[in-house]
Protein backbone atom coordinates (compact mmCIF):
# COMPACT_ATOMS: atom_id res chain seq x y z
CA UNK A 1 0.00 0.00 0.00
CA UNK A 2 1.63 3.51 -1.10
CA UNK A 3 0.43 6.31 1.38
CA UNK A 4 0.51 9.87 -0.71
CA UNK A 5 3.34 11.10 0.94
CA UNK A 6 5.71 8.59 -0.16
CA UNK A 7 5.20 10.47 -3.37
CA UNK A 8 6.55 13.23 -1.99
CA UNK A 9 10.50 13.90 -2.95
CA UNK A 10 12.39 15.26 -0.38
CA UNK A 11 12.75 19.32 -0.55
CA UNK A 12 16.28 20.28 -0.31
CA UNK A 13 17.48 21.75 3.06
CA UNK A 14 18.17 25.45 2.39
CA UNK A 15 21.94 26.18 2.30
CA UNK A 16 23.37 27.75 5.11
CA UNK A 17 24.42 31.46 4.69
CA UNK A 18 28.18 32.23 5.77
CA UNK A 19 27.21 34.79 8.78
CA UNK A 20 28.81 38.28 8.53
CA UNK A 21 32.10 38.83 9.80
CA UNK A 22 31.44 40.79 13.27
CA UNK A 23 34.92 42.11 13.70
CA UNK A 24 34.16 43.83 9.97
CA UNK A 25 30.64 44.89 11.13
CA UNK A 26 32.01 46.98 13.89
CA UNK A 27 35.01 48.33 11.09
CA UNK A 28 32.74 49.43 8.84
CA UNK A 29 30.59 51.40 11.85
CA UNK A 30 33.83 53.36 12.92
CA UNK A 31 34.75 54.01 9.29
CA UNK A 32 31.30 54.95 8.03
CA UNK A 33 29.06 54.81 10.72
CA UNK A 34 25.84 52.54 10.11
CA UNK A 35 27.00 51.07 7.78
CA UNK A 36 27.61 47.93 9.88
CA UNK A 37 23.73 47.44 9.88
CA UNK A 38 23.74 47.38 6.09
CA UNK A 39 26.24 44.61 5.83
CA UNK A 40 23.96 42.60 8.77
CA UNK A 41 20.91 43.06 6.72
CA UNK A 42 19.36 46.23 8.60
CA UNK A 43 19.70 49.20 6.07
CA UNK A 44 16.53 50.60 8.84
CA UNK A 45 19.42 51.12 11.19
CA UNK A 46 21.91 52.07 8.88
CA UNK A 47 20.09 55.49 7.63
CA UNK A 48 18.88 55.86 11.14
CA UNK A 49 22.09 56.12 12.55
CA UNK A 50 23.22 58.00 10.02
CA UNK A 51 20.52 60.38 10.72
CA UNK A 52 21.09 59.90 14.61
CA UNK A 53 24.59 61.68 14.54
CA UNK A 54 24.19 63.97 12.25
CA UNK A 55 21.65 65.89 15.03
CA UNK A 56 24.22 65.12 17.79
CA UNK A 57 26.94 66.79 15.55
CA UNK A 58 24.49 69.44 15.37
CA UNK A 59 23.80 70.00 18.94
CA UNK A 60 27.35 69.18 19.86
CA UNK A 61 28.14 72.25 17.39
CA UNK A 62 25.27 74.46 19.25
CA UNK A 63 26.33 73.64 22.66
CA UNK A 64 30.22 74.24 21.99
CA UNK A 65 29.59 77.47 20.52
CA UNK A 66 26.78 78.73 23.16
CA UNK A 67 28.73 77.63 26.05
CA UNK A 68 32.43 78.58 24.51
CA UNK A 69 33.75 74.65 25.45
CA UNK A 70 34.78 72.02 24.17
CA UNK A 71 32.78 69.58 25.93
CA UNK A 72 29.28 70.09 23.92
CA UNK A 73 31.31 67.38 21.40
CA UNK A 74 30.89 64.74 23.81
CA UNK A 75 26.97 64.59 22.54
CA UNK A 76 28.43 63.00 19.26
CA UNK A 77 31.03 60.77 21.38
CA UNK A 78 28.26 59.35 23.44
CA UNK A 79 26.31 58.81 20.18
CA UNK A 80 29.22 57.21 18.59
CA UNK A 81 29.38 55.13 21.39
CA UNK A 82 25.69 53.98 21.98
CA UNK A 83 25.74 52.71 17.93
CA UNK A 84 28.36 50.50 18.72
CA UNK A 85 26.48 49.03 21.80
CA UNK A 86 23.43 48.70 19.73
CA UNK A 87 25.07 47.19 16.99
CA UNK A 88 26.33 44.38 19.13
CA UNK A 89 22.82 43.74 20.33
CA UNK A 90 21.80 43.82 16.50
CA UNK A 91 24.51 41.17 15.78
CA UNK A 92 22.78 38.77 18.42
CA UNK A 93 19.51 39.12 17.11
CA UNK A 94 20.46 39.00 13.40
CA UNK A 95 22.32 36.00 14.56
CA UNK A 96 19.68 34.32 16.39
CA UNK A 97 17.52 34.26 12.81
CA UNK A 98 20.32 32.94 10.57
CA UNK A 99 20.91 36.65 9.69
CA UNK A 100 17.78 35.36 7.26
CA UNK A 101 15.96 37.66 5.46
CA UNK A 102 19.18 39.30 4.20
CA UNK A 103 19.97 41.75 1.59
CA UNK A 104 21.90 40.63 -1.38
CA UNK A 105 25.43 41.43 -1.79
CA UNK A 106 25.13 43.33 -4.31
CA UNK A 107 22.93 45.96 -2.51
CA UNK A 108 25.00 46.13 0.23
CA UNK A 109 27.77 46.68 -1.43
CA UNK A 110 25.74 49.47 -3.43
CA UNK A 111 24.32 50.93 -0.06
CA UNK A 112 28.06 50.92 1.52
CA UNK A 113 29.77 52.19 -1.43
CA UNK A 114 27.12 55.30 -1.53
CA UNK A 115 27.53 56.17 2.21
CA UNK A 116 31.38 56.39 1.43
CA UNK A 117 31.14 58.69 -1.28
CA UNK A 118 28.54 60.82 0.72
CA UNK A 119 30.87 60.96 3.20
CA UNK A 120 34.19 61.52 1.23
CA UNK A 121 32.37 64.38 -0.47
CA UNK A 122 31.26 66.04 3.22
CA UNK A 123 34.66 65.48 4.52
CA UNK A 124 36.20 67.34 1.30
CA UNK A 125 33.88 70.14 1.47
CA UNK A 126 34.21 70.73 4.99
CA UNK A 127 37.76 71.02 4.49
CA UNK A 128 37.39 73.33 1.63
CA UNK A 129 35.41 75.97 3.48
CA UNK A 130 38.22 75.40 6.37
CA UNK A 131 41.40 75.11 4.59
CA UNK A 132 40.48 77.73 1.84
CA UNK A 133 39.48 81.25 3.57
CA UNK A 134 42.72 80.65 5.27
CA UNK A 135 44.85 80.37 2.32
CA UNK A 136 42.92 82.98 0.88
CA UNK A 137 43.45 85.26 4.24
CA UNK A 138 47.45 83.99 3.90
CA UNK A 139 47.59 85.36 0.87
CA UNK A 140 45.69 88.78 1.60
CA UNK A 141 48.37 89.21 4.43
CA UNK A 142 51.26 88.67 2.76
CA UNK A 143 50.39 90.96 -0.34
CA UNK A 144 49.08 93.31 2.35
CA UNK A 145 52.39 93.16 3.72
CA UNK A 146 54.73 93.29 0.68
CA UNK A 147 52.49 96.59 -0.45
CA UNK A 148 53.68 97.77 3.24
CA UNK A 149 57.24 96.97 2.61
CA UNK A 150 57.43 98.88 -0.87
CA UNK A 151 55.60 102.07 0.31
CA UNK A 152 58.31 102.01 3.00
CA UNK A 153 60.93 101.69 0.44
CA UNK A 154 59.48 104.39 -1.93
CA UNK A 155 60.04 106.47 1.37
CA UNK A 156 63.28 105.97 1.74
CA UNK A 157 64.12 106.68 -1.64
CA UNK A 158 61.92 110.19 -1.06
CA UNK A 159 63.88 110.85 1.90
CA UNK A 160 67.50 110.14 -0.35
CA UNK A 161 66.08 112.50 -2.88
CA UNK A 162 65.28 115.44 0.14
CA UNK A 163 69.07 114.85 1.24
CA UNK A 164 70.42 115.45 -1.95
CA UNK A 165 68.20 118.20 -2.82
CA UNK A 166 66.54 116.75 -5.89
CA UNK A 167 63.13 116.39 -4.24
CA UNK A 168 59.88 118.42 -5.72
CA UNK A 169 56.99 118.14 -5.41
CA UNK A 170 55.30 115.24 -7.50
CA UNK A 171 56.03 111.68 -8.71
CA UNK A 172 58.16 109.81 -6.66
CA UNK A 173 61.89 108.65 -7.41
CA UNK A 174 60.86 105.04 -7.91
CA UNK A 175 63.97 104.24 -9.50
CA UNK A 176 65.89 102.13 -6.64
CA UNK A 177 62.22 100.85 -5.05
CA UNK A 178 61.97 97.23 -4.31
CA UNK A 179 59.02 96.16 -4.84
CA UNK A 180 58.28 98.35 -7.98
CA UNK A 181 55.70 96.66 -9.75
CA UNK A 182 53.49 96.94 -7.02
CA UNK A 183 52.91 100.48 -7.34
CA UNK A 184 50.68 101.88 -9.61
CA UNK A 185 51.22 105.75 -8.52
CA UNK A 186 53.08 107.42 -6.46
CA UNK A 187 53.09 111.13 -5.10
CA UNK A 188 55.49 113.74 -2.98
CA UNK A 189 53.76 116.98 -1.78
CA UNK A 190 55.62 119.05 1.43
CA UNK A 191 59.03 118.23 -0.40
CA UNK A 192 60.05 121.39 0.76
CA UNK A 193 59.17 119.77 4.63
CA UNK A 194 61.04 118.19 7.24
CA UNK A 195 58.97 115.11 7.00
CA UNK A 196 57.34 115.00 3.02
CA UNK A 197 54.31 113.11 2.38
CA UNK A 198 54.38 110.48 0.25
CA UNK A 199 51.06 108.96 -1.42
CA UNK A 200 51.37 105.20 -2.81
CA UNK A 201 48.60 103.65 -4.96
CA UNK A 202 49.22 100.35 -5.28
CA UNK A 203 48.02 98.56 -8.70
CA UNK A 204 45.19 96.44 -6.82
CA UNK A 205 43.69 100.19 -5.95
CA UNK A 206 44.71 100.69 -2.57
CA UNK A 207 46.44 103.46 -1.05
CA UNK A 208 49.43 104.26 1.60
CA UNK A 209 50.77 107.22 3.16
CA UNK A 210 53.73 108.05 4.49
CA UNK A 211 54.98 109.00 7.07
Amino acid sequence: MTWPEDTLRPTAAPTPRKAPNLAVGYLLNVLLPGAGFTYIGLVGWHLGWVGILIVSWMIGGVAAATTASPMGMVIPGLAFVAQLLQFKDAYAARQAQHFRPDLADGVKIGLIAGHAVLNSIAVFGILAAVILPNLLGARERANGAAEQAAAKSAYVQVMVAQVDGTLRDGPCPLENVVGRDRIAICTVSGAAATDPQVTVTFTNGKTAQLP
